[in-house]
């Protein structure tokens, strides 16, 4: 499978070793810091930016995410766990890439968790 399909936006509250790791590993991993203005809003800011990319988005905040339908995003990773690293977290999105047979099979969510 090929790496490149699948693009990760990593929200603020998430290391940017995260994206490093990604990257290194030939996925797409963009930094909400770094694409959209400070201070974005998770609903009229990020989900649109992911949505037109079809980024799948990585974020601790769950009690802003959590609740979102699948229409409303191309995919959601939650992370629970505050004490996750960027190692940690990036090795975890790396065993979900790693089980689903393509990108288009992640519509939903997945907890982050569980996989590390």
């Amino acid at each position: 499978m090929a790496g490149s399909e699948w693009g990760f936006l990593l929200d603020e509250n998430v290391d940017r070793r995260v994206a490093t790791r990604l990257r290194a590993h030939g996925h797409r991993a963009e930094m909400v810091v770094d694409e959209l203005e400070p201070g974005a809003d998770d609903r009229p800011d990020v989900l649109p930016y992911a949505r037109r990319e079809s980024l799948i988005v990585v974020t601790k905040d769950v009690s802003d995410f959590g609740d979102l339908e699948s229409d409303e995003h191309e995919g959601l990773i939650l992370v629970f766990d505050d004490s996750l690293d960027g190692d940690e977290m990036a090795n975890g999105i790396r065993r979900i890439v790693g089980a689903y047979p393509s990108r288009d099979h992640l519509r939903g969510r997945e907890t982050l968790d569980p996989w590390v």
